[in-house]
């Protein structure tokens, strides 16, 4: 479930709680996606899991954003999560972007 989704300056944020439903978060990164911002921050803090299709939408979506030129950044994911993107992922064709901090991901603008 996505519990926050604000807008910004510089980007839009999405805060995910423990459990993320795909379709939620497909329609969640769409609208940040069309938002016009340059930066898509995602707090990862509450996740426990994520399975194989939200890590594709995430990619997906990052892919989207950087045919924009804009970014699709990754916030305080936690080591399990992180090791789930990174098995998942593994024969992408770029890495998610992942940050300690959200001071961190816009630093990267």
């Amino acid at each position: 479930m996505v519990i926050c989704h604000e807008l910004f300056p510089a980007g839009s944020l999405l805060a995910l709680a423990a459990t993320v439903g795909e379709a939620e978060l497909a329609a969640h990164l769409a609208r940040a996606c069309r938002s016009g911002k340059p930066a898509v921050w995602v707090d990862c803090r509450l996740l426990h899991t994520l399975s194989a299709t939200e890590a594709w939408l995430l990619w997906a979506c990052q892919q989207r954003l950087h045919r924009r030129k804009a970014r699709l950044v990754l916030c305080q994911v936690p080591a399990v999560v992180e090791h789930q993107l990174h098995t998942i992922l593994a024969d992408a064709g770029g890495a998610l972007h992942i940050v300690p901090s959200l001071e961190d991901a816009e630093l990267l603008l």
